[in-house]
């Protein structure tokens, strides 16, 4: 009996494992994010500034497929502009058409010389499938100041389970 009971947890520990490796897949991110901002600026000195930042995402230019295909979403957080320096970090949370929530964390590190802001994002979990989501990658978010509708082009990778 105590055979049989070995035998018969090691043949389901591989095959919890095995369904369980056969399950995680493998994205490319890289994507452009378009939306509206809500950005609020508040002017310390000359080239000083804390900005209250909140972006809603009306689509991502993604393959056919791609897990965040249709996702729209909000991200928000704060920047601290101090000259050319830039710090800040939030959150993002991304409804997706299979009804999951997608939760992505942001750092600023810098603006591009197109004025762009820059950093890195990487996946903080979320419900469904995106809840022990792994991966990460850099942005780049480019408003139009007249009209406030940005492009954030993303590029990275990321692994739901």
């Amino acid at each position: 009996m105590h055979k049989f009971l070995t035998a018969t947890a090691a043949t389901v520990l591989t095959l919890g494992l095995s369904v369980g490796l056969a399950q995680a897949e493998t994205y490319d991110a890289a994507a452009k994010g378009t939306g509206v901002n809500a950005n609020q600026v508040y002017g310390i000195s000359d080239g000083n500034a804390v900005v209250k930042t909140q972006t809603d995402y009306d689509s991502f230019e993604v393959a056919a497929g791609h897990p965040l295909e249709g996702a729209t979403g909000t991200c928000f957080g704060a920047v601290l502009v101090n000259g050319a320096a830039v710090s800040g970090t939030g959150n993002c949370v991304f409804d997706t058409t299979s009804g999951e929530k997608a939760v992505m964390t942001w750092t600023a590190t810098g603006l591009g010389a197109d004025g762009a802001l820059t950093g890195e994002w990487t996946v903080s979990g979320g419900s469904g499938n995106w809840a022990s989501a792994t991966g990460g990658g850099t942005f780049s978010s480019l408003t139009d100041p007249d009209t406030k509708k940005f492009v954030n082009t993303i590029s990275g990778s990321f692994t739901i389970e």
